[in-house]
């Protein structure tokens, strides 16, 4: 009896470790995403050009790639269509004005690039 008590203390505290190390992991890539997000946006509402890491391409494609990868206005634009999509629904602005005058001005810097006049 003694066996199987430990057995279930024993699992309840593994358990609950596997669960705080998921919750924990959850938190940090999250909290990643927002960062890079919110940098990204505050360098291209600063300079009107792409962060350089969207220019960049993976790991896996510089290496398989014979000539080198560049990549092209499309991923930018598709980069930036993410970004709009998120600050559309993030939840990180006091009031809707703020969130507007946000979005009103990246999509004022998409509309640049897709004119072609990026700086």
């Amino acid at each position: 009896m003694d066996l199987l008590a430990l057995f279930i203390v024993a699992s309840i505290i593994g358990g609950g470790l596997v669960a705080w190390v998921a919750i924990w992991t959850t938190n940090r890539a999250s909290n990643a995403a927002i960062t890079r997000f919110f940098k990204a946006s505050e360098h291209i509402l600063e300079t009107g050009k792409p962060p350089p890491e969207w220019l960049r391409a993976p790991v896996w494609k510089r290496l398989l790639t014979f000539p080198p990868f560049s990549a092209g206005d499309e991923t930018a634009l598709a980069r930036l269509d993410e970004l709009i999509q998120f600050f559309a629904h993030c939840s990180f602005y006091e009031d809707e004005f703020a969130r507007e005058q946000h979005l009103s001005q990246l999509e004022a810097v998409r509309q640049a690039w897709q004119s072609g006049k990026k700086p």
